[in-house]
């Protein structure tokens, strides 16, 4: 039975490429084959380098058109970007294109958090529920990620979305006094308790990633926790 796993952020920009580079490059290595899809990507020109698409092709061994669907140029929500072409994303295409996506176990990089906008009355929490999948939220370490960790967390309940974890990723080499209480205070007022912080890292190939995720995230576990059948 095929089985998503969406990674999804608290904002954009807080690193969901990075930490998914990272998990799939470690898969690989425990042997766990995982395929990769963007389905969405937006902000590409002509003059784009290094799309996420093609970084979560590299990390898992396939190539950018096998893991890139959508891609617009303005680096605005997939909605808007778009409109901005003059075109509508068809969600009901869209759900079947990821549910077509070969194998059986597929790690989905959504676009920004939850509750971006793909279509009229289509965010991406809708994506996750047409596909049953489950999910990883990541969020910055720095101020301000408490409200919208709990928030994002909130909404996957309501929505009745399995949670695999959340991982809180440094964006940089420096750390704030708000990163000391971050990981007690989520887990109290959320009921689940952030894993890492994965460190900032300079150096974004697959293998120095992948090492990163052996040494500071339980890679197994959250491998268990995406795909294994749990009854």
């Amino acid at each position: 039975m095929k089985r998503f796993l969406i990674v999804t952020g608290t904002d954009t920009g807080v690193g969901k490429t990075t930490l998914s580079v990272a998990l799939l490059g470690a898969w690989a290595q425990l042997g766990q084959r995982v395929r990769p899809l963007k389905p969405i990507e937006t902000g590409l020109t002509e003059r784009s380098d290094g799309s996420d698409a093609a970084r979560l092709a590299a990390a898992a061994g396939f190539r950018d058109d096998e893991v890139s669907h959508l891609r617009f140029k303005s680096p605005v929500a997939p909605e808007a970007a778009a409109a901005a072409e003059g075109h509508l994303i068809d969600p009901r295409q869209l759900v079947e294109h990821c549910r077509a996506v070969p194998g059986e176990q597929v790690l989905i990089e959504g676009a920004g958090g939850l509750l971006v906008p793909i279509a009229p009355g289509f965010v991406f929490a809708d994506l996750a529920q047409a596909l049953e999948a489950r999910l990883l939220v990541v969020g910055r370490t720095r101020l301000g990620t408490i409200n919208h960790t709990l928030l994002t967390l909130a909404e996957s309940q309501r929505r009745g979305l399995p949670l695999c974890g959340v991982i809180l990723n440094r964006l940089s080499d420096e750390q704030g006094p708000e990163e000391t209480d971050s990981v007690s205070l989520i887990a109290t007022h959320g009921g689940v308790e952030p894993l890492g912080p994965f460190p900032f890292c300079s150096n974004p190939s697959p293998s120095v990633l992948a090492e990163l995720a052996h040494r500071h995230l339980p890679v197994a576990m959250l491998f268990e926790r995406a795909f294994a059948d749990h009854g």
